[in-house]
């Protein structure tokens, strides 16, 4: 039998990770095959599945609050390894995440030619204009600042780059406007909904803590 993934939270997290990568989102990272994988990393992919578990059991049992929930850097990245393929589309390879304190960094190799080339939809200028401006294969990295309380998340983004190229910021603001934003369902300038009973993340140093209450309110 399948297990289920805790859909709202994993949600949630994709969203996370899209943001933090800007750019690597906006061109689907990452199709990362599983490949070799050692025992440790498939241990920690299944820590994080746990976690995620966890943090979605607090819907069917109500309480005056719950213990936090931290997830390590290895964690995320591992289960990335092995299942980011499962939920964003074609494009690009290698994902990784880094927490540091406030911040969320995200990178990924990206193919843009290919990219563009698994893009079908005609009036979807991003896919093309990406492939127009940037050749080949390239290191996509991108750093977000995420302050959050009360059950809701502010992030912005402080800067993208491609290879040793910082991405203008006329250019990440029509991703984000044209792409992320449809592709993922949320605006950026407003504040973002954290997962039931979780009001705050605490970004730290390789891990991110997820503090939880009785009640998410949003």
């Amino acid at each position: 039998m399948q297990k289920t993934r805790p859909t709202k939270v994993k949600n949630f997290l994709i969203r996370a990770t899209a943001v933090s990568a800007l750019v690597a989102s906006l061109v689907g990272v990452a199709r990362a095959g599983q490949g070799s994988v050692d025992d440790a990393t498939r241990a920690a992919a299944q820590s994080f599945e746990a976690k995620l578990q966890n943090l979605q059991s607090g819907n069917s049992a109500p309480a005056a609050s719950y213990p936090p929930v931290t997830i390590t850097e290895f964690e995320a990245n591992s289960y990335l390894k092995l299942h980011s393929g499962e939920f964003l589309p074609p494009g690009v390879h290698n994902p990784a995440v880094q927490f540091q304190p406030q911040h969320v960094t995200g990178s990924a190799d990206v193919d843009f030619e290919e990219f563009s080339r698994a893009n079908t939809n005609p009036n979807d200028w991003g896919p093309k204009v990406l492939a127009a401006m940037f050749k080949g294969t390239q290191r996509v990295t991108a750093t977000a600042k995420v302050e959050s309380a009360q059950g809701q998340a502010h992030v912005q983004i402080e800067s993208v780059a491609v290879g040793s190229m910082n991405v203008p910021d006329w250019l990440v603001d029509y991703l984000i406007q044209n792409v992320l934003q449809p592709k993922y369902g949320f605006d950026l300038s407003k504040p973002i909904a954290l997962p039931n009973h979780v009001t705050q993340i605490v970004l730290g140093t390789r891990q991110a803590t997820f503090l939880r209450g009785a009640v998410n309110p949003h």
